[in-house]
């Protein structure tokens, strides 16, 4: 009997070919990025116990046979996220979840942070209020760019190193921000409550509640600053992103 290997997993993708067969996406905390081929999974729905669902983490035993892939031989459900009538915005917020995570794991790469991160989010997405996408988004993109290490200090100021808990101006994506004792308030000054939120975030990625923050020039300032830090670890499109960014045009 071939090998088998026993893994725990996000199911991240799902790719039907053939006639009844599915590749699945799944990222693990200790193997990364892992694509298994369900044989038979689109004729029976009872083969797999519902543990190929997309958004789904599952326990799986796979097996490395003769083709490309390993077969994937069981799986059962630990945890199901958006599968109680999700909104199309919890749906839109969830692929971007998943296609972030797909860009950043790697086969046979054990990444826990980044699998916390995933877990968070897809937990964050169930709580997503259609009208208000704009914040658990930045919750989102701020947690992932701290599981991968490249997200800024923003609880110190730049300049003089103290904290920045009466808020501060982050001129430079890659620095961090200059607390309003070295650099004078201005409307694009970030706020306390949105200091707090993302450093909240940095530290504890999309696990907490997150009340929507108000529009202001500050917010746009930060989404931009993170949206530059985003295009250095994930420079192509993503689609997910563009469904998101007609949602976000109609927030207030």
């Amino acid at each position: 009997m071939p090998p088998r290997h026993r893994l725990d997993g996000i199911v991240i993708r799902q790719q039907p070919i053939a006639e009844a067969d599915v590749i699945v996406s799944l990222v693990s905390a200790e193997d990364g990025r892992v694509d298994v081929l369900a044989r038979g999974a689109r004729k029976s729905l009872k083969r797999f116990a519902g543990g190929i669902a997309l958004f789904s983490e599952i326990s799986a035993v796979t097996e490395q046979g003769r083709g490309h892939l390993p077969t994937l031989v069981e799986s059962s459900l630990n945890a199901a996220f958006l599968h109680k009538s999700p909104s199309y915005g919890q749906l839109a917020l969830a692929s971007y979840v998943a296609e972030l995570a797909a860009c950043a794991s790697q086969p046979s790469h054990a990444d826990p942070g980044l699998y916390t991160w995933l877990r968070a989010s897809l937990a964050l997405c169930e709580s997503a209020v259609e009208q208000a996408l704009r914040t658990p988004r930045l919750g989102v993109e701020v947690g992932f760019l701290q599981a991968l290490g490249v997200c800024p200090d923003l609880q110190a100021c730049i300049q003089c190193g103290q904290d920045t808990a009466a808020g501060g101006t982050w001129l430079d994506a890659d620095a961090g921000l200059t607390c309003t004792r070295c650099r004078r308030p201005s409307p694009e000054t970030l706020s306390p409550p949105l200091v707090r939120a993302l450093a909240l975030w940095s530290l504890a990625p999309a696990e907490p509640p997150i009340d929507a923050l108000p529009p202001s020039a500050a917010l746009r300032v930060a989404e931009q600053q993170v949206a530059t830090l985003l295009g250095h670890v994930v420079p192509q499109p993503l689609r997910s992103a563009i469904a998101l960014r007609d949602l976000l045009r109609f927030e207030a």
